[in-house]
């Protein structure tokens, strides 16, 4: 739903919330919109989350992408122009709008990339392995996969019996299992549950503070 839209519903008001040294206007509530009946509890909080948002504008900035959302297209392009408080405030507008709407499939990549917060943010680790299934970065996690005793995802618990039992190194596919269930993980949608098998998992597989 764009700001037409929504000024349109008679959803603008006087009052303003304070946001990157803009403002914000308050809008319209829609709490039968996509984001609100399916994803709430990775909604970014419009007047914190500050750090999680930085991540998002960083996205938004490198992104090859066009939004669909026409403001969020809006702040893309203030961000190439070097308008960054603008670009930001625009973000945060842009992702209120998505949080109104009710066309899931037009917006929920715009949602994804931009005005969600995935596992990955909500970790308090900072220290991911980057490195492609080659990078010997990520024998240190399939070490440490194979000898532990915890609790796994049902997909770590296959790739841990997979794993070869003599240690005479590691094989480029089997980098490329913890390689991808890290990536996917981290960018999942945050289901609400803090303190789960899987995000724990994540921060003990996908971090470099491990020893090989």
């Amino acid at each position: 739903m764009n700001k037409v839209a929504l000024t349109s519903l008679g959803a603008a008001g006087a009052a303003g919330t304070a946001v990157g040294g803009g403002m914000l206007a308050k809008s319209y509530h829609n709490a039968n919109s996509f984001t609100r009946k399916k994803y709430k509890h990775a909604m970014l909080r419009l007047d914190s989350d500050a750090a999680i948002w930085d991540s998002k504008y960083a996205i938004l900035k490198s992104s090859k992408d066009t939004p669909k959302n026409s403001t969020l297209s809006l702040a893309l392009a203030k961000s190439k122009d070097g308008e960054e408080s603008k670009a930001k405030e625009l973000l945060r507008q842009g992702c209120e709008e998505v949080y109104n709407s009710h066309e899931e499939e037009k917006y929920f990549e715009d949602f994804k990339k931009f005005c969600a917060k995935t596992n990955k943010d909500v970790s308090s680790r900072t220290t991911w392995i980057t490195g492609n299934d080659k990078s010997d970065s990520w024998n240190a996690p399939l070490g440490t996969l194979k000898d532990y005793s915890g609790d796994l995802e049902p997909y770590l618990l296959s790739v841990k019996n997979s794993l070869r039992k003599e240690n005479n190194g590691y094989q480029d596919a089997e980098r490329e299992w913890i390689k991808g269930w890290c990536e996917d993980t981290q960018q999942e949608l945050f289901d609400g549950t803090m303190g789960s098998t899987k995000l724990s998992n994540q921060d003990t597989f996908c971090t470099s503070n491990q020893q090989q």
